[in-house]
C-alpha cells in the first residue's frame, strides 16, 4: 500500500507542476488538463526513466507536498484558501533549517529523533492542532493527524516527519517570499 501512495503522492506533485506551468500561460481549464497529463504519465510510467527518477529524487514524498499541490491546484480553481503569512512563512523556513541542521548532526541536539516516539509526536499533533485552532485554517492540523495516521499505521516512514515535511519546502519556501517581497 506504501508504494501505491507514493506513487500517487507523486502524481499529485507533478499534476500540480503541470498545472503550474501550465496555468502560467493558459486558463486553469488547459492548465488543468497539462495537469491530468502529468498524473495519467507518472501513474502510466512508472518504470521511464525520468518518471523513476523524480520518484528516487522526491520519496519518500509523505503528505505535505501533495497536500500543498493539492491546496495549490483548488486556489487555481477559484476555491478561497486561506493563505500562510510571511510571519509564518518565515518562522517555519529559520525552524526547519534549525531541525535539518540537527538532523544532519551540524546542531548538538537530534531533533529528528522525536519523530520516533509516540509521546513527542502526539504532542507536536496536538500543538500544530491548537496552532490551526488559533489561527482558524484546518490545512495544517490535517496535514499533522493524517501524517500520524500514517506514521500509527506504519505505512512509510517510521518517522513521523517524513511524512509530514519534505526538504523540498526550503525551496518552496524562499520562493514564495521572493514574490512576496517583489
Amino acid at each position: 500500500m506504501t508504494g501505491v501512495l507514493d506513487w500517487l503522492a507523486l502524481a499529485i506533485v507533478l499534476g500540480w507542476a503541470g498545472f503550474a506551468l501550465g496555468g502560467s500561460v493558459t486558463a486553469p481549464p488547459v492548465a488543468t488538463a497539462v495537469a491530468l497529463g502529468m498524473v495519467g504519465l507518472v501513474l502510466l510510467a512508472r518504470g521511464w526513466l525520468p518518471v523513476a527518477g523524480a520518484m528516487a529524487l522526491l520519496s519518500p514524498l509523505g503528505v505535505m507536498l501533495p497536500a500543498l499541490a493539492l491546496r495549490h491546484l483548488a486556489a487555481g480553481w477559484g476555491v478561497p484558501v486561506l493563505p500562510f503569512g510571511t510571519a509564518e512563512l518565515v518562522l517555519f523556513l529559520l525552524a526547519y533549517l534549525v531541525f535539518l541542521a540537527s538532523a544532519m548532526g551540524v546542531v548538538p541536539a537530534d531533533l529528528y529523533r522525536l519523530g520516533y516516539a509516540p509521546v513527542p509526536v502526539a504532542a507536536m499533533v496536538l500543538a500544530v492542532c491548537a496552532y490551526g485552532f488559533w489561527s482558524g485554517s484546518l490545512f495544517l492540523p490535517l496535514v499533522a493527524v493524517l501524517g500520524q495516521a500514517l506514521w500509527v499505521m506504519g505505512w512509510g516512514s517510521s518517522n513521523w516527519f517524513d511524512h509530514v515535511l519534505h526538504a523540498v519546502l526550503v525551496p518552496v519556501v524562499i520562493v514564495v517570499l521572493v514574490l512576496r517581497a517583489l
